[in-house]
């Protein structure tokens, strides 16, 4: 049965993540939340994903990979995070959905592979946030922070460390969207239902690609 090894990779925040996120919160009327953070760690994680318990060479070459050339020593089993008794503090983290392997994950396996690490199968790279406060955040404000932080179309936040990439999440039954109908309105209900990222430029240019479409039919 496979099973997934961590490794955490201290990373620097960029310098614009935490004005943004606080300009976000200020845009909701959301001053105070946004005044209560004082800072922001972050780092990587990559979850590896093994057919097979991995032998001591096995590790000491993938950790090489992950190491880089420099700060070797930022590389490490636990998180940085560790466990905090600190309750003002919101982590959050955030990863490829699971139900399919990202293009990071295709491209890293080819180099495990060819590093003679045949037996992973998996490897995808999540992302992982703290920010320090001075007072709790409203249930509000985490809600705009989930949402500026991840792509909810091809990511997913991750509660806890995944020990598995399966799922049993079942495909929804197949919808019609009645664009034909209800013209543009249907398809920004369908996005925003589904969070699919479309702009205004988007459901113009779909809209009208049906009701030409519908022309050439007549």
């Amino acid at each position: 049965m496979s099973s997934i090894i961590h490794y955490y990779r201290e990373t620097e925040a960029p310098h614009s993540l935490l004005p943004s996120v606080k300009e976000q919160l200020k845009s909701l009327h959301l001053g105070p939340d946004a005044d209560a953070i004082e800072s922001v760690s972050t780092e990587s994680c990559f979850n590896v994903q093994s057919s097979k318990t991995l032998e001591e060479t096995e590790i000491e070459r993938l950790e090489w990979l992950f190491a880089e050339t420099f700060e070797k020593e930022k590389l490490r089993r636990n998180s940085i995070f560790g466990v905090s008794d600190d309750k003002r503090t919101l982590d959050v983290e955030y990863g490829p959905r699971m139900t399919f392997a990202s293009a990071f994950s295709s491209n890293a396996v080819s180099i495990c592979q060819a590093c003679g690490l045949t037996s992973i199968d998996r490897l995808e790279r999540s992302r992982r946030y703290r920010f320090h406060l001075h007072k709790d955040l409203t249930p509000r404000a985490v809600s705009a922070i989930h949402a500026m932080l991840h792509d909810r179309m091809t990511e997913q936040e991750y509660k806890e460390p995944i020990s598995t990439f399966a799922t049993d999440v079942k495909p929804k039954k197949f919808v019609t969207v009645p664009i034909m109908e209800e013209g543009r309105s249907a398809l920004e209900k369908i996005n925003k239902e589904m969070g699919l990222g479309f702009d205004d430029f988007d459901l113009d240019y779909y809209t009208n690609l049906f009701k030409v479409r519908e022309h050439f039919l007549i």
